[in-house]
């Protein structure tokens, strides 16, 4: 919904102010005071400085928990056992069954 708003103010700013206008007033880069009309760059300002970071943030923190979560494919318990067949001391060789 967020993002199809976002869209809609650009293409009608596109469409009014220009493109390149359009793209630099969403970033922050020209103020909506320097274009015409100033009534619809003034939403798409806003919206660039308030929705783009935060869908920009919501995309990366659904990356780093796919991440995270592709990470902890096995149980606690069993990395515990892991661990302490790990930690325990060695066995003593096996003896030389020679008899000589």
């Amino acid at each position: 919904m967020v993002l199809a708003v976002c869209g809609m103010l650009y293409a009608l700013n596109g469409f009014l102010i220009g493109w390149a206008d359009a793209y630099e007033v969403m970033l922050g880069i020209t103020s909506p005071a320097g274009v015409h009309p100033q009534w619809c760059a003034w939403p798409l300002s806003l919206t660039g400085w308030a929705a783009i970071p935060a869908i920009v943030g919501a995309a990366a923190g659904y990356v780093i928990t796919e991440q995270i979560n592709a990470h902890h494919a096995r149980e606690l318990s069993d990395v515990l056992s892991e661990l302490s067949r790990l930690a325990a001391p060695p066995s003593p060789p096996p003896a030389s069954g020679d008899g000589s």
